[in-house]
């Protein structure tokens, strides 16, 4: 299954037409997005638009929003507030018969001391509140897969993913070393690919074949329950990037 991250579709129903134009069988919709929000969307414009994906033949999944939302956050209102946020997005993406939610962790605070060599302060404190935040959101997931994606990635990270009841997602253009064995060691729980490559200068969502990624690295990971999302922009170019990439796939 390949689909395309949608950002800059007008709305729903644009973003399913983009699509089928473009021969995507599924459409990652970009919670980050205001014309993607779902907070102010009733449930009978859930299922209208369910119903216009299903009848177009178009799966729907999400990337949850992260720039500037973190769940390692503890300040008890603030983390109140994004919890309750990722609630509703559960809720009525299972209202949209969405496959899948992909999450970034967010990140901890970091405490450095004078001289740079010691910082690591309260580490399995904010091991434990993204634990608690994770759980949270897996117990009140319902049919949606939660997924977390290998952004920044480290040590505290995939401690706390050996436990969680999640999924993940792998980023081919946040791909480091020091993640490679865990993702080979967790490769059932892998439920989506995020294809994109990247220049020097780290500018990623780049075509594929156009930078410094070796895709032969990924299609271990590949099987038919791993979607691929082609976090190219626009749709026109991720339609490129989806050619280029089936080409490390062929044997």
């Amino acid at each position: 299954m390949h689909g395309y991250h949608a950002i800059y579709a007008a709305d729903y129903y644009a973003g399913i037409d983009d699509a089928v134009k473009h021969g995507f069988d599924f459409v990652q919709f970009d919670l980050g997005v205001p014309q993607f929000f779902l907070n102010d969307i009733s449930d009978t414009e859930l299922i209208n638009i369910r119903n216009y994906a299903e009848l177009n033949n178009v799966r729907i999944t999400f990337h949850a929003p992260g720039d500037n939302v973190s769940l390692f956050c503890d300040y008890p209102l603030i983390r109140k507030g994004i919890l309750d946020e990722f609630s509703l997005i559960l809720d009525k993406a299972n209202k949209l018969n969405a496959r899948h939610i992909t999450f970034h962790t967010g990140h901890y605070p970091v405490y450095k001391k004078h001289d740079d060599i010691e910082y690591n302060f309260n580490l399995n404190y904010y091991a434990n509140i993204l634990y608690e935040n994770l759980t949270y959101m897996t117990d009140r997931c319902g049919d949606v897969l939660i997924c977390i994606e290998n952004s920044e990635l480290d040590e505290l990270k995939m401690r706390v993913l050996e436990k969680a009841n999640t999924n993940l997602t792998l980023d081919t253009a946040k791909f480091t070393d020091d993640t490679f064995d865990f993702y080979v060691e967790h490769r059932d729980r892998i439920r989506e690919l995020h294809i994109h490559d990247k220049i020097k200068g780290f500018r990623s969502h780049q075509i594929a074949g156009s930078g410094i990624v070796d895709f032969n690295l990924f299609t271990q990971f590949i099987n038919s329950n791993v979607y691929i999302t082609h976090e190219v922009r626009p749709i026109e170019a991720a339609e490129i990037s989806r050619e280029n990439f089936k080409k490390f796939t062929v044997r």
